[in-house]
């Protein structure tokens, strides 16, 4: 059983500004996304997976600012953005290791104590959602610092980003 595509067929809708908006939006929720998986690893790899990652997100950075046309001015002030950024959604040495013991003990207790394992979930949201934040923030203080135009060649680029990896 086969099925008939025509693979060249484009199936997009004329560009107003009600579709530019949705862009704008999808292409904000694609960012935060961009910037916040790389955050996280950043932040969860080993010293050297870290650093590799680290550098591949400069080098993306840089490229994509590049590309929408930043000036050199632009590009400094969101490259520290980022910068900071990173090292405040970066988990404190051991964290890891210590909610995986936390866990461990928890579950090798005779008796399963449900509210501390809800106390710990808790706890563990409540950092992430803190850190989801200043991606947030760091994300819409970095697209002020570009212009309209730049922003719409950032949605533009961005939305070609793993395109490709959702097709059947």
């Amino acid at each position: 059983m086969t099925e008939d595509h025509d693979s060249n067929a484009i199936h997009a809708a004329p560009a107003t500004k009600a579709n530019w908006g949705k862009r704008l939006i999808v292409g904000g929720v694609v960012a935060v996304t961009v910037f916040g998986a790389g955050a996280v690893a950043f932040a969860h790899g080993d010293w050297n997976r870290g650093k590799f990652m680290r550098g591949f997100m400069e080098y993306r950075v840089e490229q994509v600012l590049t590309d929408v046309g930043a000036t050199a001015d632009q590009k400094d002030k969101i490259k520290a953005l980022f910068k900071t950024t990173m090292q405040d959604v970066r988990p404190e040495r051991g964290e890891r290791k210590q909610m995986r013991e936390e866990v461990m003990k928890l579950l090798e207790a005779p008796t399963i104590d449900r509210n501390a394992i809800e106390a710990l979930r808790a706890k563990h949201v409540a950092e992430i959602d803190a850190k989801s934040k200043t991606i947030a923030k760091a994300v819409a203080d970095a697209a002020e610092i570009l212009t309209p135009d730049q922003r719409k060649k950032l949605v533009e680029e961005i939305g070609d980003f793993g395109h490709g990896h959702d097709q059947p």
